[in-house]
């Protein structure tokens, strides 16, 4: 992966071709990521996901592999909710079906130790959309320790199979950012998720305890396949910063 795509995250509910049928563009769909879509589509781009923060290609118009990341700003249609107004929902007790849905990458803290990083991703080819799902991470914090829980969700489109999920520690520090552990997501060898299935959690992911008093940080990444299409890699759902002060008798805190 690139620097630039390292910025990247994940991203949106939308209307989407059926795997037998030609990809198109969003139409009616979620608007917010009608420029995305647009510009991936003008270009001719072969594989990408696009996010409310802009455009990932795997390949392009070429058909060559070509990880790039170019900035497009989404359309404003939904504010995020407040941590005073979580809802549960029939869908696995929480909100998380119906909190930022459109077109951003949204955090909510829960409280000092735990917060909620949600994404909603489209994914397509030269042909327009093909299909979408959301990806959350709660991070809970245990002294200097990270712990996360990532659910994905399908939202639209073919049955989906995400391979090698992994959650990635950062460190900010000068001059350059340090890598503070690479985590399984699972220890399944892929997640399938389709209209029938459309929802997983995984089980807790323990970080590395954190000895240096600095900002951290995670990404969610990942690689999936969806039915009778190529493998796509995904834009990199990046959490809340966090900081863990003094020695490790100090806690991390949001």
């Amino acid at each position: 992966m690139t620097a630039a795509v390292a910025a990247g995250s994940l991203i949106v509910s939308l209307l989407a071709a059926s795997p037998a049928a030609a990809a198109r563009p969003l139409g009616g769909g979620d608007p917010a990521l009608q420029p995305c879509v647009d510009l991936a589509v003008e270009t001719g781009i072969r594989e990408w996901v696009c996010t409310g923060e802009g455009l990932f290609q795997s390949k392009d118009a070429k058909g060559k592999k070509s990880e790039m990341f170019t900035a497009v700003a989404p359309i404003a249609v939904e504010s995020e909710l407040t941590p005073s107004k979580l809802s549960s929902t029939a869908k696995g007790g929480d909100s998380y079906d119906t909190w930022c849905e459109y077109g951003t990458v949204c955090s909510r803290d829960i409280s000092d130790y735990v917060s909620e990083t949600k994404g909603n991703a489209a994914y397509g080819n030269q042909n327009g959309v093909i299909g979408s799902y959301d990806a959350i991470v709660r991070t809970a914090l245990n002294g200097r320790q990270a712990q996360w829980r990532v659910t994905l969700i399908w939202d639209s489109g073919p049955t989906l199979k995400f391979a090698n999920p992994d959650m990635l520690c950062f460190e900010k520090r000068s001059p350059f950012n340090g890598i503070c552990g690479t985590h399984d997501v699972t220890t399944a060898s892929s997640i399938t998720l389709s209209s029938s299935s459309y929802r997983w959690t995984s089980n807790t992911i323990y970080g590395n305890r954190l000895v240096n008093s600095n900002p951290y940080y995670a990404q969610f990444a990942t690689r999936f396949t969806p039915t009778g299409y190529p493998a796509y890699t995904a834009s990199r759902l990046t959490t809340r910063t966090f900081t863990c002060y003094g020695t490790l008798n100090d806690r991390c805190v949001f």
